[in-house]
Parts: C-alpha cells; sequence; structure tokens
C-alpha cells in the first residue's frame, strides 16, 4: 500500500495527516475535512478476513454460472439490488456468458479497503503510480470497510475477467456490484496486446493499430468501480495516432472496389482456435444461393487485401460476416493467412 496526497492542509491537519500516515493511512485534505483511507492487498490481508472475501465472491460468481442464477440475486447487497432489477436480469447476464462455457474459476487478486470518515469517491492501491500495471483505482462507498476481488475462468477462445465488489452485510459479505468481460483475446492479455498496437503503430500500419488498441482497452476493462492503472497508459497512446479513413466516423462505413460499394457495419478482432482475426461485418443485399455470396465476401476480402496488405503482419486472417437487407439471414466467408510469424 502506497499513499498519493498533494492538497495543501492547514497546520492541524498537517498533524493529523502525519499522525495517520504513521499508522499506514493515506489520506486526502478537503477544504476543512481530512479523509482518511487504507488498501491492503493479497498477503497484506489478514488470512481469516481474504478467506471470507474470496470465499463470498467466489460462491456468487459460480452461482451465477451455475444452473440456477437467479440464486445469486440473495447475494447482493440492499444497494446492489438497486442496480439489479429482479432475479431475470442475472438470469439473463448469465445467460451471455454461459455460452462461452467458463471453467476454472479463480481468484486473481484481493483487494480491503478502509474509509475513515466520509469516502473521497475513488481510492488507489498498489504500489507505484509511476508504473501502470502497479495500481488501480476503485470506487468507495462511505463505509467503513469493503473489498474488491478480481477473478478469473478459461472459455473458448478467450479468458473471462469478472471483478466484485463487497460490503459487509447481514450475514457475510454482500455483494454491492460486479461485471464481467473479456480478459484476453485468443491466448493475449491487455499487456501483449498493447504492446503488438504500438509495434504497429512504429510501422505505419494504422489499421492493425487501431484494432490491437481496442482489443486492449477491451480487454482490460473491469467495468466502471475498478479501473486497472494500465488503462490510463494504454488510452493515452492510442489517442497518438490517425485513423485511416475508411473506419473514421461513425458506421456504417462506404467502401467503394471497382465494381461493387460495400457497407461495413463494423470492424474488429475476433479470437477463433488460439488465433486472432479481423472479423468485417457487412450489409448485402438479398442474394440467391450460398455461391453468390460467397462471391461477394470475396470480393470484399480481396479488396481489403488490396487496400491494408499489412494485416498480415498482425493477425491470421479475414472473416466477413454478411448480414442480409431486411432479414436475419447472415452467410460468414474465412481466408487464412497461408504462412504468418507470429
Amino acid at each position: 500500500m502506497r499513499c498519493y496526497d498533494d492538497l495543501p492542509m492547514k497546520s492541524h491537519q498537517k498533524k493529523l495527516t502525519l499522525f495517520l500516515l504513521a499508522l499506514g493511512f493515506c489520506t486526502a485534505a478537503y477544504s476543512q475535512e481530512v479523509v482518511a483511507s487504507s488498501c491492503r492487498e493479497n498477503d497484506q490481508i489478514d488470512s481469516s478476513k481474504r478467506q471470507e472475501v474470496n470465499a463470498a465472491a467466489l460462491d456468487f460468481v459460480q452461482t451465477l454460472l451455475g444452473s440456477n442464477p437467479a440464486a445469486a440475486f440473495s447475494s447482493l447487497s440492499e444497494e446492489g439490488k438497486k442496480a439489479v432489477p429482479d432475479e431475470m436480469a442475472l438470469v439473463q447476464a448469465a445467460t451471455l456468458i454461459q455460452q462461452f462455457k467458463p471453467a476454472d474459476l479463480k481468484v486473481e487478486h484481493t483487494y480491503v479497503i478502509n474509509i475513515f470518515g466520509k469516502s473521497p469517491g475513488r481510492v488507489v492501491c498498489g504500489k507505484s503510480l509511476s508504473k501502470p500495471d502497479e495500481w488501480v483505482s476503485v470506487v468507495a462507498a462511505d463505509l467503513p470497510e469493503q473489498a474488491y476481488v478480481s477473478l478469473s475462468a478459461e472459455a473458448i477462445n478467450n479468458q473471462f475477467a469478472f471483478t466484485v465488489w463487497l460490503v459487509p452485510g447481514a450475514g457475510g459479505w454482500k455483494v454491492q456490484s460486479f461485471s464481467m468481460n473479456m480478459g484476453t483475446l485468443a491466448n493475449e492479455g491487455p499487456d501483449q496486446l498493447w504492446e503488438r498496437a504500438r509495434a504497429q503503430k512504429a510501422n505505419g500500419h494504422n489499421l492493425n493499430a487501431a484494432l490491437l488498441y481496442f482489443a486492449a482497452m477491451q480487454t482490460i476493462n473491469r467495468g466502471p468501480n475498478l479501473q486497472l492503472g494500465l488503462a490510463d497508459a494504454i488510452s493515452k497512446d492510442a489517442s497518438e495516432y490517425q485513423l485511416p479513413p475508411e473506419i473514421e466516423g461513425q458506421p456504417p462505413f462506404e467502401w467503394k472496389a471497382p465494381d461493387m460499394t460495400f457497407e461495413v457495419l463494423s470492424v474488429g478482432p475476433i479470437a477463433v482456435g488460439g488465433k486472432i482475426y479481423i472479423v468485417i461485418q457487412d450489409e448485402s443485399p438479398p442474394w440467391h444461393s450460398n455461391d453468390q455470396i460467397d462471391g461477394w465476401n470475396r470480393k470484399l476480402i480481396a479488396w481489403f487485401k488490396g487496400r491494408f496488405p499489412e494485416y498480415s503482419d498482425a493477425f491470421a486472417g479475414i472473416v466477413v460476416r454478411a448480414n442480409e437487407q431486411g432479414t436475419h439471414r447472415g452467410y460468414g466467408t474465412v481466408d487464412e493467412v497461408s504462412s504468418k510469424a507470429q
């Protein structure tokens, strides 16, 4: 735990601040008020308390991913229940993730926060602000004690990340809020995706860089209540390059080939079989056969490869998903990179 405070204080505030710092608490000065907080991580937390917190988080997520996700509603705090309309909302959330068959759920990190006085809103936990991967920022309620638990689960093509905010309640720790998100793309986490994005930017491959920055930001998202320090660094870096005109502004994007115009709904990375592809969703006029729409998809692929030949430096191939106008019919075509140095 490390404290960060650069706000001016009056003499009596300074004396109290020094006293609190000596006890290991972080302080922040707000006019006539001194707010103190402490944040302990992993082994810094009393073992019995950490076991209680981790068990509550694990039980909640395991219930959410089990055969009766509605039962997780009883684990929510009163504030948590206000944010979740009813049991069916949990069932719907669970349905989205259960299709990826998450397994091997485990705790990655635990934080216990103590607040003395009114909460400053957010509390920084970590060893050093100078190293983005060594701190997090969490929302803190006006409660003397609360906790955050980060968990992960292996899933089809990706790893899932769960964040659970817990507060004391009747009968034990209750869930104040939770979030779930893709924690990796294929086998790559946000730090690896960021490193690849920076390399592509340095080579002038701005489309590749844009898609990899997007993937890094997507996989580092832990919901509104817990922000990884690395997210700030990636976001700042991602803002310092020029998007290709083909993906600037709001979709649909109009891509014009010599004999066709494609209405592109989205472009992004996708993980399939441990590899990362570019997936292009477009809207197509009605087609009469699979051969016809496959031919249109391959024309889009050929145009894309001619416009962005450097895509193969970063991706395993291209997936085009055609969506028929006015219907729910779709058709996908995959084009693999024949040989690619990873």
